[in-house]
């Protein structure tokens, strides 16, 4: 798999909800999305406090090389962030974490066709296989990813720090290209 990835176009777009990579002018729209607290219950990371702190938050994993972050639009509206996370030790595939919506989209699909649109897309671009991982504590996290068609790896200790200060314990998840 190549990386960084490149989009065949300049965004994922099915009609009804759109990928794009994440521009600084995201950031304002995008943070009013992600304000409910609910957003940031599983999230290691403090919420930011307002949109320069999440703009820099953004940018500041984008610049490591090792993560690309998209803007998620239903229609035209801002509703959530995703992200693609490549680990050089594992250059076959890469980890698709870091989503995050808005609840007033939670259980309407649009999570679903948001990561169906990037899984082609990776799958297209070689990868070998995709990952997934959620806190075993975010049950709704690891049902979406199962809906996706993803193998349940179970759950192990990870090297992710909770906001509590205790080490997560994360469900992996991988899924594989289709034959």
């Amino acid at each position: 798999m190549k990386w960084p990835l490149l989009l065949s176009n300049d965004r994922l777009d099915d009609g009804a909800v759109s990928l794009r990579s994440y521009e600084p002018g995201d950031a304002e729209e995008l943070y009013s999305a992600l304000r409910d607290d609910r957003v940031w219950e599983h999230i290691p990371r403090t919420a930011p406090t307002d949109f320069g702190t999440l703009d820099a938050d953004i940018g500041a994993a984008v610049a490591s090389g090792t993560w690309l972050t998209f803007t998620i639009r239903r229609e035209r509206t801002v509703v959530g962030r995703t992200s693609l996370i490549w680990d050089p030790a594992e250059p076959g595939g890469v980890e698709i974490g870091g989503t995050q919506f808005t609840p007033a989209v939670w259980g309407t699909g649009i999570n679903g066709r948001a990561k169906t649109l990037l899984i082609r897309e990776v799958f297209a671009n070689g990868a070998e296989w995709i990952r997934f991982r959620t806190d075993e504590r975010n049950l709704r996290s690891a049902a979406a990813i199962r809906k996706l068609g993803a193998t349940d790896l179970g759950v192990r200790q990870d090297t992710i720090v909770r906001r509590d200060g205790s080490t997560r314990r994360s469900r992996f998840f991988r899924l594989d290209p289709p034959e």
